[in-house]
């Protein structure tokens, strides 16, 4: 193996370099600026690992290290988490080195190692029947057949899997490969508020605003669920790509422990405040935030939730036009308020007509948007062939199916018709007793929030949204209501795909600015024809993004053959790229399964009434 090491330590490029050449059979290079990255490798023609040091993770090190990606397809890159302690750092890279041979872990391929724990190691891979890429832990060799890590472990995984917070990054599966023990989750995209602070980003306030309101929903939230969780740390908050907030997933095993929040709200307004604009930028409405964070005493936030509520009231006042530059003493603000006083009198008299005119604007513009849509429309889909996932030729009757995905207003009204009569008239045959209400948790804050299009875990909502956070059974009860079904998996992807078998509703080429994906423009959910040109060639809307959709198939359980598993299909707002539509299912671990990516719409099998 050809392995480059890049680091601008001198002390850490030599050792480390040295000790791989006296310890490994590896072919070791060596490069110590950005400049001198991509020769060695080059010239050699081969490399199949690179250790890189921060200097080299941004900028033009970030630009070289694609070019050598392009350059060697099969490149693995592991950034260097350096210490003072050189020595411990080649302990750490020589003891990852002898332990990852395989570079697979079923159908995860690893591409780089993003950072260990004492008893984890944390990797960036690619899945393969999925196509898209994760966050992967794995309990290190050797803990595995500790029963007591291994508890650990998985209770651990439990824990994280609890978490279904749109801002907080969501687990995937866990698995068992050869001994080996893993789970996977999203792989949060940005950098978090340190390295932001790192790399000396200055923010607008709005968009400082929006993360603390972010933040603060989402730790709230594992609070009022009774979530146990670490500390919340600057480290644990990133600013994704396109703008929106995104939280690492912290939940831990066992019983939340009350906690003063305080020092942690603290810590997170210091980390906020390296990153607002300078004196002369900085504003009235941030510093009131910032303030209220870092204050002691009756007056300050001692909460995450206050948090939020302080930073979407500032956000609102800004919305509303009301905020100024903040830099002004305390004696220039009383002085501007006597003198606002003095004219309020005449102001309210000649303002009266051209307020009221003003007022009348904008509550029939926030009614507008409060008020839920018609999304009955329906597509038909003619009979015939049709090209199902990767190229089987296969053949549907006609059917017609919902245009778009089944909006919060047309779940709500669904849930108001449950009490007239039997209210589990509508319920699967095979519903499990327990399960005793379509209620998806945190209804009464969602349909709150919607009917005054507010916002539910940092994101916008309004009765247009889709529906999400709904399980399997909770759709299909829906449909039947509606004297509908659930899709096929097959149904489906040909109202997506069409009979030609396009990779993207629009075409084959993945285009992120026409669905709601993690690589488009909107944070969280948008309504459900917020994206128009997210097409089919049959007409539906929404099949690439915004929400994943329930089907009404199932599949075999990967391990056991006698349990069926529901599939749901497309991509949705948080993945990091749009996903093709030819990709194998997504195969939910059970019917009770509800995230806040996922939702559905309906189909009939017969043309509909006229």
């Amino acid at each position: 193996m050809v392995i480059l090491v890049a680091s601008e330590h001198p002390e850490t490029l030599s050792r480390l370099t040295e000790r791989l050449r006296a310890e490994t059979a590896h072919e070791v290079l060596a490069a110590d600026t950005v400049e001198s990255m991509e020769s060695p490798a080059l010239a050699r023609g081969e490399l199949d690992l690179l250790l890189f040091s921060a200097a080299f993770s941004e900028g033009g090190g970030k630009d070289a290290r694609n070019r050598l990606r392009e350059a060697f397809p099969t490149l693995r890159a592991v950034r260097l988490e350096e210490s003072d302690d050189t020595e411990a750092l080649c302990d750490r890279v020589l003891d990852w080195l002898a332990g990852s041979g395989d570079a697979a872990l079923g159908d995860y391929r690893l591409t780089s190692l993003i950072r260990g724990t004492p008893t984890t190691e944390i990797h960036r891979a690619v899945q393969g029947s999925m196509r898209r890429e994760v966050a992967l832990e794995r309990l290190r060799d050797g803990l595995a057949a500790d029963a007591r890590e291994a508890g650990k472990f998985r209770a651990m995984v439990r824990a994280r899997a609890r978490v279904t917070h749109p801002a907080i990054a969501a687990v995937y599966e866990s698995q068992e490969w050869n001994g080996v023990l893993f789970y996977t989750r999203e792989l949060v995209a940005g950098q978090n508020l340190e390295e932001l602070a790192a790399a000396g980003a200055h923010l607008p306030q709005t968009v400082l605003l929006h993360i603390l309101e972010t933040a603060g929903a989402a730790f709230a939230w594992l609070d009022e669920h009774k979530i146990a969780h670490a500390p919340p740390r600057p480290a644990d908050v990133y600013l994704g790509p396109d703008g929106a907030a995104r939280i690492a997933n912290t939940a831990e095993p066992g019983d939340p422990r009350p906690a003063d929040q305080a020092p942690a709200i603290r810590a997170m307004a210091e980390a906020v405040l390296r990153l607002a604009a300078g004196a002369r930028g900085a504003t009235r409405e941030l510093s009131h935030v910032l303030g209220l964070m870092r204050a002691k005493g009756k007056h300050a936030l001692h909460s995450w939730k206050s948090v939020a509520r302080e930073a979407r009231q500032a956000l609102q006042r800004l919305s509303e036009g009301n905020s100024s530059l903040l830099p002004e003493s305390a004696d220039t603000a009383a002085g501007r308020g006597r003198r606002a006083r003095r004219r309020v009198v005449w102001l309210l008299l000649a303002a009266g007509a051209a307020a009221g005119v003003w007022g009348a604007f904008t509550w029939l513009a926030w009614r507008e948007r409060a008020r839920p849509r018609d999304f009955s429309a329906e597509v038909a889909v003619p009979a015939g062939e049709f090209l199902f996932r990767s190229g089987e030729k296969k053949s549907l009757p006609a059917f017609h199916i919902d245009k778009y995905e089944v909006s919060i207003g047309q779940y709500s009204a669904f849930l108001d018709a449950l009490p007239h009569g039997d209210p589990r008239r509508f319920d699967h045959p095979e519903q499990p007793p327990a399960k005793k209400s379509h209620l998806p948790p945190d209804w009464a804050e969602l349909i709150r929030a919607a009917r005054r299009a507010g916002r539910h875990g940092g994101c916008p909502v309004t009765l247009n949204t889709p529906v999400f956070q709904v399980d399997w059974w909770d759709a299909w009860a829906y449909a039947k209501w509606k004297e509908r079904r659930l899709p096929t998996e097959e149904e489906w992807e040909k109202a997506a795909r069409g009979p030609g078998g396009r990779l993207w509703p629009w075409g084959m080429d993945a285009d992120p600015a026409l669905a709601n994906t993690g690589g488009g423009s909107a944070p969280g959910w948008a309504e459900v024809d917020a994206f128009p040109a997210d097409l089919s060639e049959y007409g539906a809307v929404g099949m690439a993004g915004n929400v994943a959709e329930w089907t009404a198939s199932f599949v075999p359980h990967p391990e056991l053959p006698d349990v069926q598993l529901p599939v749901f299909r497309g991509g949705d707002f948080h993945q990091t790229r749009p996903v093709p539509l030819n990709a194998a299912p997504w195969v939910a671990k059970d019917a009770l399964y509800a995230q806040p990516f996922l939702g559905f719409r309906t189909a009939l099998s017969d043309p509909p009434p006229r």
